[in-house]
């Protein structure tokens, strides 16, 4: 029996439901672990600081109190605000958990409370690759933000707010790239909201909101100079009035995340400050003077550097996370297919005359070459061609199917790769970046191939028809 339309659709949605679900599981089983939820210990100070916050909301009757007696100690000081929301979270997590089981202690309960918020990024990942790149983009970047290890490593069962910041980034992009998709009302006070939670989680959230609208007047400029080159002012008149909409909405944004924290104690404005300094002089901010390691920062003109990168964010061998009984190889030799069919697509892009194509492709053989030149050995050589050209590609295809969503991606990659050499610590900011840039590249390539299938299977039957027609 032939199922209908809306019967596909349906399954095909299930299918994605079930998947993605399956993303959210495996993201838990790596992060909450038996070795890291039962230890009755804390891993980090700002995991206790986390925990004793919680702890003090719990015993003030879930309200977090004026005082905190043992900051500063004697005699205290007024209590930190701040964070309150992920404060609340973990106070509340333990009161309802602890309906239902009796034994919990507040330790594990903060322990899963921050494991299962740093899983449940997998869900707007999805929806920031299909806005992106489409429904299999959409997928991969769900499977590749549970595995990324920048993101396990300070993502783990750990009550440190590293695990809200991945989460609440990708929640804030996935509401402001649906205000950008769809400008109303309705999808501006949901990036209100998402942004407030992560304004009352970390105070440096602003880069999402500077990267979003960084992104629509990229845009703007490059339209710009496309209709100086072209002579066409048209170009450039008809991206401003796409984009009129979308700033006013983004405006409004702007404003409520401005206004709403201030109500609720918290003035964001004093935060975009701290932010600046934090993003400028890391070394010159006290949050990060606890842990000097984490400003080691990267050369990423060398080859350790592009190593520690790529290590770090996304590629293909992080699979092995899933299915551990796939050998190392088989990842091995799906890069080389990867980097074959891309060298196939620039070779086709050329023969069209396809510069931009031809140029990604193109500067990512450069840039094997310059691997090789520096003794890079086979597995480094894969890994770091395959990363390179599959970004450029994502934001190159991504560009082109929404000038929108391609100039966010740009400056979200560009912006936060650039922050890499600032320090290690900011591979939490670029790894989200890179995992939705990388899944949108396969996401690409896995169209591109269904074509050329699609063409090869119809110039078969072609002439298998015109055989017999003869």
């Amino acid at each position: 029996m032939e199922l209908s339309g809306n019967q596909k659709k349906l399954l095909a949605s299930l299918a994605v439901v079930i998947f993605v679900i399956f993303s959210f599981s495996v993201a838990l089983k790596l992060r909450a672990t038996p070795a890291l939820i039962n230890p009755p210990w804390l891993p980090q100070f700002d995991s206790y600081w986390f925990y004793r916050y919680a702890k003090m909301t719990v015993d003030n009757d879930m309200k977090i109190p004026d005082w905190d007696s043992l900051s500063y100690f004697p005699p205290g000081r007024p209590a930190d605000k701040s964070t309150q929301f992920y404060t609340y979270l973990l106070a509340y997590s333990f009161a309802i958990g602890k309906n239902f089981l009796h034994d919990l202690t507040l330790v594990q309960s903060t322990k899963w409370a921050a494991a299962i918020l740093a899983s449940l990024s997998v869900f707007p990942a999805y929806f920031i690759g299909k806005y992106m790149g489409g429904r299999v983009a959409g997928l991969l970047s769900s499977i590749l933000i549970a595995v990324s290890p920048s993101i396990l490593v300070r993502t783990g069962a750990d009550p440190d707010n590293d695990g809200a910041v991945v989460f609440l980034t990708m929640f804030s992009f996935f509401a402001f790239t649906k205000l950008i998709k769809e400008p109303n009302w309705k999808n501006a006070a949901l990036a209100v909201f998402s942004l407030t939670l992560f304004a009352l989680s970390w105070y440096p959230f602003w880069y999402v909101v500077m990267i979003c609208v960084g992104g629509l007047l990229f845009n703007i400029a490059l339209s710009f100079g496309q209709s100086i080159l072209a002579k066409n002012k048209k170009i450039f008149e008809s991206t401003v009035e796409d984009s009129k909409t979308k700033l006013k909405y983004s405006a409004a944004v702007i404003l409520g995340i401005i206004i709403v924290p201030l109500l609720l104690g918290v003035n964001t404005l004093s935060y975009f400050g701290g932010f600046i300094l934090f993003g400028t002089d890391p070394q010159g901010s006290s949050i990060v003077n606890i842990s000097v390691a984490e400003l080691q920062k990267l050369n990423i003109f060398s080859l350790s550097g592009w190593e520690q990168v790529v290590g770090r964010t996304a590629g293909l061998e992080f699979f092995g996370y899933i299915i551990p009984q796939v050998p190392q190889l088989f990842s091995y030799l799906v890069e080389i297919i990867i980097i074959a069919s891309m060298a196939y697509a620039s070779w086709k892009s050329y023969s069209v005359k396809k510069r931009a194509e031809t140029f990604v492709f193109g500067s990512s053989s450069i840039a094997g070459i310059f691997l090789l030149l520096m003794n890079a050995s086979m597995v480094s050589f894969l890994q770091i061609l395959m990363f390179v050209a599959l970004v450029q590609y994502a934001i190159l295809a991504t560009f082109r199917r929404n000038r929108f969503m391609g100039s966010i991606l740009f400056v979200w990659v560009g912006f936060t790769f650039y922050a890499i050499s600032s320090g290690v610590r900011f591979t939490l900011l670029f790894a989200p970046a890179a995992a939705i840039a990388f899944a949108v590249g396969l996401g690409e390539l896995w169209m591109w191939a269904n074509k050329k299938e699609a063409g090869i299977i119809e110039a078969l039957e072609n002439k298998i028809h015109g055989d017999k027609d003869g």
